[in-house]
């Protein structure tokens, strides 16, 4: 936990690394117009599928029903948002706080857009999956934390450590400190669902992903994240 809250605080900071300024804004603008394309496409379906059967129901209804189908998926397309500046994200962290280290993979801009185009809609899917799950109090908040948590987690910490080492390396990396990044996923899923907050989701996960990548992967003193506010 002190490794998550140390590597939390720091993806804070790294706003302040040089030139971080202007990704965080295009980060921010980007998530803003998914959430409304998100919001406007859910309120456009439940309009067709109103009008299809012949139900007619509250306007305020339809608008209740598309912000929480928003609630639910946001999560699991931020990989796709991320995806846009991951590369320059990670590389201005690491040139302020990690000198020295350049990425060994060179991985292409499109064959991992459509990587995270796929985990997004197989996130959907899952969602859909658990559904009547989620109708159940109690269990539903756990399950939707838990399960989105893990799904976020392995792929954002698989997107920064998939610069520095191969497919395979980075899946054993992560089973060796599952329960951290799943962790780290569970915090950043939580802050998907705030209002306002989860427009900084996607770039703060991905800050706190660099730093969890270098926490596990080059080891270092064991740093309180009080000594670092």
């Amino acid at each position: 936990m002190e490794n998550l809250l140390v590597c939390a605080v720091k993806a804070l900071n790294s706003l302040f690394a040089p030139g971080m300024f202007v990704v965080f804004f295009q980060s921010i603008a980007l998530a803003i117009a998914v959430l409304f394309a998100f919001v406007a496409g859910a309120g456009y379906f439940f309009w067709w599928l109103q009008h299809a059967m012949g139900i007619g129901l509250p306007w305020w209804l339809g608008d209740m029903a598309s912000a929480v189908v928003a609630f639910m998926f946001f999560p699991g397309i931020m990989p796709v948002i991320v995806s846009f500046f991951d590369y320059k994200i990670a590389s201005l962290i690491e040139r302020q706080d990690y000198p020295g280290t350049t990425p060994v993979v060179q991985a292409a801009f499109w064959p991992d857009f459509w990587h995270d185009v796929r985990f997004s809609l197989w996130a959907a899917v899952l969602n859909i999956i658990v559904l009547p799950l989620y109708l159940i109090p109690g269990l539903n908040l756990v399950l939707f934390y838990v399960l989105n948590g893990y799904l976020l987690g392995r792929e954002f910490f698989g997107m920064m450590a998939r610069r520095h080492v191969s497919l395979e390396a980075s899946r054993t990396l992560y089973r060796s400190h599952n329960t951290l990044v799943i962790s780290a996923g569970i915090l950043l899923t939580l802050l998907a669902t705030i209002p306002v907050i989860n427009l900084i989701a996607p770039f703060w996960g991905m800050a706190m992903m660099v730093h969890l990548y270098h926490k596990v992967k080059l080891p270092d003193p064991v740093v309180s994240y009080r000594q670092i506010l």
